[in-house]
């Protein structure tokens, strides 16, 4: 049976630190991961779970700040010494834990909870080190007259050694002497000093070490838990870390999307603002149609979203960060991706407050498509594909005067290029776009249509209603009049062939593949407004939107 936690955060419009009782309380079976963008006050939320929620009293808290200063020795010393000087930052005979937990903040944080570096990497290994000596003791002075060989327990160092090494499996953690070195595995060098760990390393033994430190039954703060860790080893760290300690609540504080959804089973919580008094946050609900990592990247933003098709990668993701530095760029793919993001974020409950928005490539859409598109919120660049952006004549003109050529001639020389291409491949190019024009009239079929004769009716009325002459001579009219009449621009809007910008390329005095990344340094120099003055009119039905 999973064990039940609970945690309570702070309600919003309420002065908290007069009255520590107010508050929402948080019940769960999982693992809390708030997520918030810088300036939200995640540092002084985990000060404040700490410090001043019903539960602070269990409540272990791993600063953000902190040092990994790792000492090459130490000396041991009592436990329970030990562990109130790690946990408290003091250590008093007199004192309960409760009043150890209650000069906490003097001693520990030095009045200043929320900013002070946290600097207890060596109380941390006198801990770990009393513990591993006392049970050792206890073991010895067990097995002087035991009968049969008692077993030796595992201690809390023991522990992070097996874990350390699970998650750096070519190297290995060396215990004696008061000391802890490190040594590469299957080989015969040296030991080195732990002051000579990586910062990962340290960080690594630090994470594992703390939480084994931390009360039973508590609450466990992580501030930036992602810090000093690879990408790669950060969800299975913190996955082993929480199978160590079943009995505790872990809360995570990040501005780390990717690390906050690679954590599948924590319940997310979106941090919004802080005013410096007051926090407003929302639990996150799950959505079956919205990746975590997609999801979390939008609320942490603060921006208008625009879902683009490519990838991080693309220069079409490059080119609509730069025209567009006002909204989050978010490309996800295909457009049929594009088309489902914006409709899945618009059902959400949780985003009703953000404008989303969509831009596809034209593609071979009909007038009518692009119109159901727009009532979608999704719209259609001026142009077949956003590779033909590059080939705009205002694109061209900048790049030649850029390089110092002749801008007229190279747009004569090009122009009269992608004619002559247009003609080599004219029916290819009609085709295509006769049986898009096709595909979109089938899909008009309605499949909500009951009973066989209905259904038959039904198809038969939509096929008829395909009248592939008519449609055939229409796409080769359009064509053909933007021959017969040199239309440039109406060549961009129909002629799909991604390779474009490198077969005009040569032209220009460039190298295949050198167009595109051209544009985008001009974008990103002093000549940037010019570049995006010549593309924005491609996007001018997104525009005219906003402008509504």
């Amino acid at each position: 049976m999973e064990k039940k936690f609970q945690v309570t955060l702070p309600h919003l419009n309420e002065d908290y630190f007069a009255n520590s009782n107010n508050g929402e309380v948080i019940r769960t079976e999982k693992s809390l991961m708030i997520v918030g963008a810088n300036g939200t006050g995640k540092t002084r939320l985990g000060s404040w779970i700490e410090n001043c929620s019903a539960e602070k009293e269990k409540v272990y808290r791993v600063s953000a700040h902190r040092a990994l200063s790792m000492p090459d020795s130490i000396s041991s010393t009592s436990v329970e010494i030990a562990k109130n000087m790690l946990l408290y930052g003091l250590h008093q005979d007199s004192y309960t834990s409760i009043q150890h937990n209650s000069n906490k903040i003097s001693h520990k944080w030095q009045q200043k909870p929320a900013i002070f570096l946290q600097s207890d990497y060596e109380q941390l290994m006198i801990y770990l080190l009393s513990d591993h000596s006392e049970e050792s003791v206890k073991y010895r002075e067990q097995s002087k007259n035991a009968i049969n060989k008692i077993e030796i327990s595992k201690t809390k160092l023991d522990l992070v050694k097996k874990v350390w090494e699970e998650i750096l499996p070519h190297r290995s953690l060396v215990i004696g002497g008061q000391r802890i070195q490190t040594k590469l595995k299957k080989s015969d060098s040296e030991p080195y000093r732990s002051s000579e760990m990586s910062d990962g390393e340290r960080a690594i033994f630090y994470l594992i070490g703390q939480c084994l430190s931390a009360l039973e039954d508590g609450i466990i703060v992580i501030d930036e838990p992602e810090l000093h860790l690879h990408k790669s080893i950060q969800a299975r760290l913190w996955n082993r870390i929480e199978s160590l300690r079943p009995d505790c609540l872990f809360i995570y504080l990040t501005h780390d999307v990717d690390f906050a959804a690679a954590m599948t089973t924590a319940q997310k919580i979106w941090l919004k603002s802080f005013d410096g008094k007051n926090w407003d946050w929302e639990l996150i609900e799950d959505d079956e149609n919205l990746p975590d990592d997609l999801l979390l990247e939008v609320l942490g933003s603060r921006k208008s979203v625009v879902f683009v098709e490519g990838d991080n990668g693309s220069f079409d993701a490059s080119l609509y960060r730069e025209l567009l530095p006002e909204f989050l760029i978010i490309p996800v793919g295909s457009c049929t991706q594009v088309i489902q993001s914006v409709k899945a974020f618009k059902s959400n409950s949780q985003l009703h407050h953000l404008d989303v928005y969509g831009i596809v490539d034209r593609d071979r859409r009909t007038e009518q498509e692009i119109e159901a598109l727009r009532k979608k919120s999704v719209f259609v660049l001026g142009v077949a594909e956003v590779e033909n952006l590059f080939c705009t004549r205002q694109i061209l003109e900048c790049i030649s005067n850029h390089l110092g050529r002749n801008a007229e001639e190279d747009f004569e020389k090009i122009s009269d290029y992608l004619f002559s291409r247009l003609k080599d491949e004219f029916e290819t190019q009609v085709s295509l776009r006769t049986t898009n024009e096709i595909q979109f009239l089938l899909s008009t079929f309605n499949s909500h249509t009951k009973g066989k004769d209905n259904i038959k009716t039904a198809l038969q009325s939509t096929i008829n209603d395909v009248n592939i002459d008519a449609i055939y001579n229409d796409v080769e009219s359009k064509f053909q009049q933007i021959i017969d009449h040199e239309d440039y621009d109406a060549l961009l809007r129909l002629y799909n062939r991604k390779s474009l910008p490198d077969q005009i390329s040569g032209t220009l005095g460039l190298k295949a593949k050198e167009l595109q990344p051209l544009v985008i340094r001009l974008l990103k120099s002093e000549h940037g407004q010019i570049v995006k003055n010549a593309l924005k009119p491609f996007l001018n039905d997104f525009f005219d939107e906003l402008n509504e």
